[in-house]
């Protein structure tokens, strides 16, 4: 049975990176294999925000982020523990109190707690990188050994903290970095990540990764959306596992935006 849900608005602090998310999530284009690493890392996303095919199995190490089957992450020195397992896939079943997503590894089955919310990601610009963001970022190492972004995930206040690390990405995006965490102040331009050759400083719980921000890198934002779950849906579920061993969330990202 779908369920209506009706997305929280989030709130003005500050936000926050398995992919989608990092995958480090938590979303992407949907050719981009970051976006459910952010979230993953993510989410072992960025975002990941990601591949195609649904690996919506419970990962509890540190896999990409944000958020999308999506590539995963190899921890680092310095990454967080991820307190939130991903659980990636496709929705089988939902009603107001249970939802069952399936991968191709079998069934989990998530606890709903109200109020549902539902994000989705949507086009941004670097304007949007503002010093305490929450983001996941994707590098590639340069010649010079320096990370050069190629794709940014800016998470919500509500998904802060989402595979929050830096860390190599393994699958579609093998040698790629994903890194989810806080943007610095450091060597910004007028507050932002603008300009060719920028540099950013992304901050996570034991560490920082400078990177280079070119001027046109790929920005993507996490928005709360009004959406009504379906069977068939694909989907990146931060998840809580309680002490009885079950999983709940309140929360439910699209790997894909909706069409």
């Amino acid at each position: 049975m779908a369920l209506s849900v009706e997305a929280a608005r989030t709130t003005n602090a500050e936000v926050p990176g398995d992919t989608f998310v990092g995958d480090s999530v938590l979303l992407e284009k949907t050719s981009s294999a970051a976006f459910r690493c952010v979230l993953c890392l993510t989410t072992s996303i960025a975002i990941a925000g990601c591949a195609k095919t649904e690996k919506a199995v419970v990962d509890t190490s540190k896999p990409s982020a944000a958020p999308a089957a999506a590539p995963t992450a190899q921890t680092s020195n310095g990454t967080a523990p991820d307190t939130m397992p991903l659980v990636r896939g496709t929705v089988a079943s939902i009603s107001a109190t249970e939802l069952v997503v399936k991968s191709d590894s079998g069934s989990t089955t998530i606890k709903l707690t109200a109020p549902l919310t539902v994000y989705s990601r949507g086009a941004a610009t670097l304007a949007a990188v503002k010093p305490n963001t929450f983001i996941g970022v994707t590098t590639v190492k340069q010649p010079d050994s320096t990370e050069k972004a190629t794709e940014i995930h800016i998470f919500p206040d509500a998904l802060r903290g989402l595979g929050e690390g830096s860390r190599m990405m393994t699958g579609p995006s093998t040698g790629n970095r994903m890194t989810n965490g806080s943007v610095g102040d450091s060597r910004m331009t007028n507050g932002t990540a603008s300009g060719a050759g920028s540099t950013m400083v992304v901050n996570y719980a034991g560490g920082s990764q400078t990177v280079t921000v070119p001027s046109n890198v790929s920005v993507t934002e996490i928005k709360a959306i009004t959406k009504t779950l379906a069977a068939g849906d694909q989907i990146i579920v931060p998840a809580t596992r309680n002490a009885d061993g079950s999983l709940s969330t309140d929360k439910v990202l699209l790997s894909n935006p909706p069409k």
